[in-house]
């Protein structure tokens, strides 16, 4: 389903490298099937890189989450207490 938005911009050269980097990090996250904190943080700063989260960023996350894991959910490995 294509969802379209009257307001919509044409993405920049550089948004769009953003997003294809992006897809490159999650993917490399995804390699062992779940994501670490660590994993977690990086890609959140990479979302919130401008100060302010987009469509196409969370779009991008996931088509990418559901293109490597199909519809098994990633696990997520979490810091221990101790």
């Amino acid at each position: 389903m294509k969802v379209n938005s009257p307001n919509s911009k044409p993405l920049t050269p550089q948004e769009i490298e953003h997003l294809n980097n992006l897809k490159k990090v999650v993917e490399q996250s995804l390699e062992d099937g779940k994501f670490s904190i660590y994993e977690i943080e990086r890609i959140k700063s990479m979302m919130w890189a401008d100060g302010k989260i987009t469509y196409e960023r969370l779009s991008t996350f996931r088509k990418t989450v559901k293109e490597v894991m199909g519809n098994i959910e990633p696990e997520i490995e979490w810091r221990s207490n101790s």
